[in-house]
């Protein structure tokens, strides 16, 4: 082993070394915390979704006029329940966007004075909606993904359940 003259101190040694090594790791850690802040959500997802669940409300609510009173029932709930998911929907869009416009519009609202459309209209709307709830909540996360989960999860449920005795009669 070698030994250093007396008042000699190598430029290199494992105290340095080691000191190095954990500022660096320090530095990558801490470095993407120091990066710009990711960019805002985009809400024309959600928009989308808020006029899907719009449209679906309605479109079960015409369709209800036109049924049996045991369909009619299931029709208008289903109408609720998109409510409720435009209602949450707005929500979500007002806390992303305070100035967004749609959380500013309301529901439009036709009437039609021909006959009220076909159950399978109602279920061919759902599954839709249910597909593009499904498709936008596997690339969301936290809250957002958890709410198109439930919207996804609900519509599913509405015409595969709720609508099901009367697939057969339209």
């Amino acid at each position: 082993m070698l030994r250093a003259e007396p008042g000699f101190e190598p430029v290199v040694n494992r105290r340095r070394v080691l000191t190095g090594g954990v500022a660096l790791a320090a530095l990558a850690i801490s470095a993407p915390a120091c990066s710009s802040s990711p960019a805002p959500p985009a809400i024309d997802e959600l928009e989308e979704q808020l006029s899907l669940a719009r449209q679906d409300s309605e479109l079960a609510t015409t369709a209800a006029a036109g049924t049996d009173q045991q369909v009619g029932r299931a029709l208008k709930q289903v109408a609720a329940d998109r409510s409720q998911h435009a209602q949450a929907l707005t929500a979500e869009i007002k806390r992303l966007a305070p100035t967004s416009s749609a959380t500013t519009s309301p529901s439009t609202t036709t009437t039609t004075s021909g006959a009220p459309p076909p159950l399978a209209s109602v279920v061919t709307s759902l599954k839709a909606s249910a597909d593009s709830a499904r498709q936008l909540a596997s690339t969301s996360s936290g809250y957002r993904a958890g709410l198109l989960g439930s919207i996804a999860a609900s519509c599913t449920a509405s015409y595969t359940v709720a609508l099901a005795f009367g697939a057969a009669t339209s």
